[in-house]
C-alpha cells in the first residue's frame, strides 16, 4: 500500500484552492486547509473527507511570514513529511498604472506574490528533505504572459509567479522536487468578489470573461494533478492559453498589438454610448 502523502494547499476555501484540495482527496492525500475563512475551510475538508482523503484546517494569512512559520513548525511535529505545497491564494485588481492606488498595489502583491515567496522560503527545505520526492504548485496565470492592459498589478504578480516557478524549477531539480506553474485563462472564480476594480466597468468585462470560459475550477485541478504525476512545469489552459503561449514566445509584439487593439475597443464602447445618449 503507497504511502499517505501531505499537501499544503492555500486558499483553498473556495474556488480552485478548493477543487485542488478534493481532487488530492480523492487519491486519499491528507490535506492542511490552509486559508483565512474558517467557514470555507471547514466546508473544503467536509469535501475532502467525502472524496476519500482527510486533512485539516490550519487558519493562515499568507501575507504574515511568521504565520507560515507557525503552521511549518506545527506540521513538521505531526506530518511525517510534506509532498506538496500548492500556493494557490490569490486577489485580483484592475486598473490602470498613474490611476490605481499604491495601496491597492501593494495589497495584490503581498497576497499574490510575498504569499507564495514566504511559502516557499519556510518550507522548501522540508520539501527537499522528502526521499520519495516532493512538488510545488504556483496558482500563476495567463495575465502573466499576455499583459493586458488595465490589469497591471494583477499582471506583474502572476508575471513574479511564473518566473519564481521557473527559478525554483533549476534551483530543486537536484533535490527531486518539481515545479509547476499553472497558468489558465479567465474562468469561474470568487476572485471577481474579493478583488479591487477602479470602475464597475472593469468589474463587468471581468465577470463576462469569466462567464464566456470553457473551463472549470475542476477542468484546471485535474490537469495541476497530471502536471504532478508528469513532473511539468508549465500548464496553460484552456486551449486558447496555449495558443497565446506560442504567440508570446514566437510573436510578442503581434500578440501584444492584439490585446492592445481589444482593449481600446472594449474602453471606447462607453464613450460611444454617452454620446449617442446626449
Amino acid at each position: 500500500m503507497e504511502p499517505k502523502k501531505y499537501a499544503i494547499v492555500t486558499g483553498a476555501a473556495s474556488g480552485l484552492g478548493r477543487a485542488t484540495a478534493v481532487a488530492l482527496g480523492r487519491r486519499g492525500w491528507h490535506i492542511a486547509v490552509a486559508d483565512l475563512n474558517d467557514a470555507g475551510s471547514q466546508e473544503t475538508l467536509q469535501m475532502v473527507r467525502a472524496a476519500g482523503g482527510d486533512g485539516q484546517v490550519e487558519p493562515l494569512d499568507v501575507t504574515k511570514v511568521e504565520q507560515w512559520q507557525t503552521m511549518s513548525t506545527k506540521l513538521r511535529a505531526s506530518w511525517p513529511s510534506l509532498d506538496l505545497l500548492v500556493n494557490n491564494a490569490g486577489v485580483g485588481v484592475g486598473g490602470e498604472v498613474g490611476t490605481l492606488p499604491l495601496d491597492d498595489w501593494r495589497w495584490i502583491i503581498d497576497i499574490n506574490l510575498y504569499g507564495a515567496i514566504y511559502g516557499c522560503h519556510v518550507l522548501v527545505d522540508w520539501l527537499k528533505s522528502n526521499p520519495r520526492g516532493a512538488h510545488i504548485v504556483n496558482i500563476a496565470s495567463m495575465a502573466g504572459v499576455v499583459s493586458a492592459p488595465g490589469m497591471a498589478p494583477y499582471n506583474v504578480t502572476k508575471a513574479g509567479m511564473i518566473s519564481l516557478s521557473e527559478t525554483l524549477f533549476g534551483e530543486l531539480k537536484a533535490h527531486n522536487v518539481g515545479v509547476t506553474a499553472v497558468c489558465p485563462s479567465f474562468f469561474p472564480t470568487n476572485i471577481i468578489h474579493s478583488g479591487r476594480f477602479q470602475n464597475e466597468a472593469q468589474k463587468n468585462m471581468a465577470a463576462k470573461l469569466m462567464k464566456r470560459s470553457t473551463a472549470t475550477a475542476d477542468d484546471v485541478a485535474g490537469l495541476i494533478l497530471r502536471a504532478i504525476d508528469q513532473r511539468r512545469l508549465y500548464v496553460m489552459v484552456p486551449f486558447q492559453a496555449v495558443v497565446f503561449w506560442w504567440l508570446k514566445r514566437l510573436f510578442p509584439r503581434f500578440l501584444l498589438n492584439f490585446v492592445a487593439s481589444r482593449y481600446l475597443r472594449e474602453t471606447e464602447k462607453p464613450a460611444v454610448v454617452e454620446k449617442a445618449a446626449g
